[in-house]
């Protein structure tokens, strides 16, 4: 049988409600955080932690207890606790999913006290139908945080909504340079543009020298720029980068080059099959790509693919003479360019 689609969620539009609703003192009394990307749910216990208690407050009302080493008599123990020189006692539960008998607090979520805020921090998982103790939470006004990763395609325009909301431009061509070098952890992209913004408080637009200083991704010599110097015919700069890759093999790895190189054709090819809707989350993560896909057709961007493929096997010593890994790269850009502009050949 094949596996269910998961449902797709707006997880920043909930993370901004649970915020504002956090931040205007309207609270629930229990706060189940779930889900894959620990970004979010670190922010909202930041919120938990840091700014509902006063400081004299937290030395009596806060409580954070652990799942691996406690039990839940323990947890409903301390959430039956009265607040004292406040009105609320915070109780959170880290690393819930590894609490023994969590079903065990089902008649706490079903009469949970009025002056608790209970906040289970259930990272890692996201709960279904088989976990009997989540429905009971929900009906007596529990909230449910579902903190999703974040598709490859969506990492850029978040990296550019993350610079917009600190008054700082960050290009695509920039933003897709630091998705493809850090990954889809948004802790460790913040992180970095964190690191930009110590050295440089007055940072209004995020540049690629910028980067390169205080990042340590190339401008230059970048192997992760290679698709779109590739596409855009930039043959001055594709000499200056193959010559680099050359004598500097170690600073082109084969299979990371392969995937970025994949990843580009691909959303130029998805291009094809998505209308052109900017109210389309996904059509609207494919517009700088758009221009990639009215200039190449179908069929150049299927042989492009294809050589990827072959070249995946060359990359790992399949079929071809053991080269260097800048010779084999400069094979590939070769072919590459054959493909995409036979007319100069």
């Amino acid at each position: 049988m094949a596996k269910a689609k998961k449902e797709k969620i707006d997880t920043l539009a909930e993370y901004n409600k649970i915020i504002s609703l956090l931040r205007s003192k309207q609270y629930s009394s229990i706060y189940l955080l779930e889900g894959e990307e620990a970004y979010y749910i670190d922010k909202i216990l930041d919120v938990f932690n840091e700014e509902i208690l006063s400081a004299d407050e937290k030395d009596f009302n806060l409580i954070t207890l652990y799942g691996k080493e406690t039990n839940w008599s323990d947890v409903i123990n301390s959430c039956n606790q009265f607040p004292m020189y406040g009105d609320h006692i915070i109780v959170i539960l880290r690393e819930a999913v590894q609490l023994n008998k969590i079903e065990e607090l089902i008649p706490y979520f079903k009469k949970p006290s009025a002056s608790t805020i209970f906040v289970i921090d259930y990272r890692g998982k996201e709960t279904n139908s088989k976990d009997k103790w989540v429905k009971p939470l929900k009906e007596n006004g529990g909230v449910i945080f579902k903190s999703q990763s974040l598709d490859e395609m969506e990492i850029p325009s978040w990296i550019q909504q993350y610079g917009a909301n600190r008054n700082i431009k960050i290009d695509f061509p920039i933003a897709e340079t630091l998705a493809s070098y850090l990954g889809n952890d948004l802790m460790r992209i913040t992180n970095e543009i964190q690191k930009v913004l110590i050295n440089e408080p007055d940072l209004k637009d995020l540049s690629a020298d910028l980067i390169e200083k205080y990042i340590g991704i190339s401008r230059d010599y970048n192997y992760l720029d290679l698709p779109r110097v590739i596409f855009q015919n930039d043959t001055k700069k594709l000499s200056r980068m193959l010559n680099y890759f050359i004598a500097n093999p170690k600073s082109i790895p084969l299979p990371p080059l392969v995937a970025t190189l994949y990843t580009f054709a691909d959303r130029i090819y998805r291009c094809y099959s998505v209308p052109n809707d900017f109210n389309n989350p996904e059509s609207r993560s494919l517009y700088y790509y758009r221009e990639y896909a009215a200039k190449y057709n179908i069929h150049t961007i299927h042989q492009f693919i294809a050589i990827l493929n072959d070249f995946a096997l060359k990359a790992v010593g399949i079929g071809t003479i053991p080269k260097s890994n800048g010779e084999l790269v400069k094979e590939l850009a070769a072919q590459l360019n054959r493909i995409l502009y036979p007319q100069e050949v």
